[in-house]
């Protein structure tokens, strides 16, 4: 290939060639700077994806804290005693703990309402109707372990926010504390399951 020299000596490539080196800069300066500017984009669209993510899984709580709370409601208007003052407290506590994440979906923009959660609300209505019996029946032992597992299922959702260190926080919210309390509400509930046990299973005995 022929060179030119240039004033200073040096050799250069022929004005074609360097028309043709220009345009492959551009090209890849062009292809960086696109590159450049859709990266926050990109990581935009991810952290939308993990926000919208979170916001599901709050909802699917949600939906079992309606159910749960209708359960509880029920199981408190036809028990007196021990047993409706427990029903009323864990009532109390669940309207609570669902306030929270309320306040929570409040805190990323989001309501509380879809469509599955609606699903969940008329399927809990089905369920709170025939909740309960009295102690000794199937039904009511059947209940007391659907919450105690729901309750369980709700102190893993305190514990896994626990370790979301960008989660909005709501005021007067400590998840740590939430989880103990999600503890407690199980150490009462799966109390009285156990002390329906031999009532609910074993014949009483002959005297």
């Amino acid at each position: 290939m022929d060179y030119a020299l240039d004033p200073v000596g040096s050799l250069k490539p022929p004005h074609s060639s360097r028309a043709l080196l220009a345009m492959l800069c551009a090209v890849a300066v062009s292809a960086s700077l696109k590159a450049f500017l859709g990266w926050p984009a990109r990581r935009s669209s991810a952290s939308t994806r993990k926000r919208n993510t979170l916001i599901a899984y709050l909802r699917d709580h949600l939906t079992g804290s309606d159910a749960a709370i209708r359960v509880v409601h029920r199981l408190g208007s036809m028990h007196h005693g021990t047993d409706g003052t427990l029903f009323h407290r864990l009532f109390k506590e669940f309207e609570e703990d669902r306030s929270v994440v309320h306040a929570l979906l409040a805190q990323l923009g989001a309501s509380g309402r879809s469509l599955k959660r609606a699903a969940g609300v008329a399927s809990g209505t089905v369920l709170s109707v025939t909740a309960g019996g009295e102690p000794g029946d199937l039904s009511l032992f059947r209940t007391l372990e659907a919450l105690a597992i729901g309750v369980q299922g709700k102190r893993c959702m305190w514990r896994a926010l626990q370790n979301l260190h960008t989660i909005p926080r709501v005021p007067g919210a400590d998840f740590i504390e939430l989880e103990a309390k999600a503890i407690r509400q199980w150490e009462a509930i799966e109390e009285r399951r156990r002390a329906l046990v031999e009532r609910t299973f074993q014949r009483p005995s002959r005297r």
